[in-house]
């Protein structure tokens, strides 16, 4: 369990990215903080363990990782979530095949 999704990214999230944050958001019952970049090595330092930290910046990511911290990126998770779609529509089409 996260108690909170820390999320820092330099490009715009799109809207699939919204969706798996706010899944996540609920299935954790998780606080979201939104940081810029700058803020972020401090943020990894003083932060607790139980978080989420989502970047698009590798750098970061590495830090945050370094420090402990469970980590993603929105391409892996743009990825992965594009993967249980299509598998759900293949699930369903051949669902109804007899």
């Amino acid at each position: 369990m996260y108690s909170e999704i820390v999320i820092c990214l330099k490009d715009c999230a799109d809207e699939v990215f919204e969706k798996q944050v706010n899944m996540l958001k609920e299935r954790h019952n998780a606080n979201v903080l939104r940081i810029e970049a700058d803020e972020a090595a401090d943020y990894i330092k003083t932060c607790s363990s139980d978080i989420l930290f989502i970047s698009d910046e590798e750098d970061i990511l590495l830090k945050a990782k370094d420090a402990g911290l469970a980590t993603n990126n929105p391409r892996t998770m743009r990825e992965s979530y594009m993967k249980a779609m299509e598998m759900l529509k293949t699930m369903g089409m051949n669902g109804g095949r007899k």
